[in-house]
């Protein structure tokens, strides 16, 4: 399992997300978050091409869209979160 970090901007969206989620997306966004953080290179990830030079990647669950890089082997840093803000 590598470590993992959270940026100022994924804590900054993680906040909004939690005032308006339910229980079950709370425990979504927890299962989504330890499964990448257990096999970064989880199937159904696609490159976001955000950065080039150090490759960022997608990952949907359910109605979250999370944007991670590995920014060296046994590291994952989340960048943001993204959900339907409604």
């Amino acid at each position: 399992m590598a470590d993992f970090v959270l940026t100022r901007g994924f804590l900054e969206e993680l906040a909004g997300f939690e005032k308006s989620a339910s229980a079950h997306d709370l425990e979504n966004l927890e299962g989504t978050l330890a499964a990448i953080v257990q096999n970064p290179s989880l199937p159904g990830r696609v490159p976001s091409f955000y950065d080039p030079s150090l490759p960022s990647y997608l990952y949907r669950s359910g109605n979250l869209l999370i944007h991670y890089r590995v920014p060296r082997r046994g590291l994952v840093e989340f960048l943001n979160l993204f959900w339907p803000k409604v």
